[in-house]
């Protein structure tokens, strides 16, 4: 569902990489190309995760879906 796709997306763009000089993979891209770049984001719903907030887990998007009220991933 690209509501999963976008979650996973945002917590995966959102963990700052010691290549990047420590910064997300998101800030970078927006530091790139500004607006575009923030604008294809925003198409596609992605978003920053703050740092404490970040689930790279399996589990991330069978707990979102369940919040949601979706039916688990079969």
């Amino acid at each position: 569902a690209p509501a999963d796709l976008a979650l996973a997306m945002s917590h995966v763009n959102s963990e700052p990489r010691g290549a990047l000089g420590f910064a997300t993979p998101a800030r970078a891209f927006r530091a790139m190309l500004g607006e575009d770049a923030a604008a294809l984001l925003d198409a596609y719903g992605v978003w920053d995760v703050p740092l404490g907030d970040l689930d790279l887990t399996p589990g991330l998007i069978e707990r979102a879906r369940a919040e949601r009220g979706d039916a688990p991933l079969a």
